[in-house]
């Protein structure tokens, strides 16, 4: 029987308090000295109470607490642990290594500073494909369903909860859906929309990734490919088809 060892993997990690000074230090919103919402390594962050924020993660939004660690792993990706079982895992690397500085767009810049010229997603290619956005609120969907057309006082928060649809120019629609505050009193709206519509661009950057996967890995069709097919014979360079 064949053994087999894993290969170290380096990870970068953070704690709580210094990813609330990164979102204050990126210029996101701060309510009671908490930033409300920014970016984090190329992710939208939302800020759920003092004490949890929202974290996009390959399985979905997870919670990070006071006394987790935030991770961004090989790929790019973040989530968070918890600090017992990060400590568990993960002893301190035993040279310094480079440190990718996490703040606002540094993932954009780390890909601009690298000599890759090839096709990739920008920025601008996700605002250029958006056709129109449109914005409401989990009440505004509950006064549109109720007969009388009145608020059901148990669901009064739904005010809160705001949600971004992106149409795209083919006619795909994209939602980002922001939960608010628990206290009303730090609840912003244009923060909410903000945030919302952060969380609906992260999956266009998935479907315009998808897009240009799918179109490089397309077979090229080559000059002396596309004289065959004129000329009604074999490829040269694939007689089999």
């Amino acid at each position: 029987m064949t053994q087999f060892r894993k290969k170290p993997v380096v990870i970068t990690a953070i704690t709580f308090p210094q990813l609330v000074a990164h979102g204050i230090a990126a210029g996101g919103n701060v309510v009671n000295g908490m930033p409300w919402s920014f970016t984090y390594a190329g992710h939208a962050i939302t800020h759920e109470n003092d004490d949890c924020y929202l974290i996009p993660t390959l399985e979905g939004t997870m919670k990070m607490g006071r006394d987790d660690m935030l991770i961004t792993g090989v790929k790019g990706e973040i989530y968070p642990c918890k600090r017992d079982i990060f400590e568990a895992t993960y002893d301190p690397a035993p040279t310094a290594l480079p440190v990718v500085d996490p703040g606002p767009d540094s993932l954009e810049r780390e890909i601009q500073a690298k000599a890759d010229k090839g096709p990739r997603v920008t920025p601008a290619d996700i605002e250029a494909d958006i056709a129109a956005e449109f914005y409401f609120t989990a009440a505004d969907g509950v006064l549109g369903q109720s007969e009388m057309g009145t608020r059901p006082a148990a669901w009064t928060n739904l005010d809160q909860v705001t949600i971004c649809t992106l149409v795209l120019r083919n006619g795909s629609k994209v939602l980002g859906v922001n939960y608010g505050a628990i206290d009303r009193v730090q609840h912003d709206a244009g923060k909410g929309r903000e945030a919302a519509r952060a969380a609906a661009v992260e999956k266009v950057w998935e479907l315009l990734g998808f897009r240009l996967r799918d179109e490089l890995a397309r077979p090229v069709l080559t000059d002396a490919d596309a004289a065959a097919d004129l000329a009604g014979t074999p490829r040269p360079d694939h007689p089999t088809r």
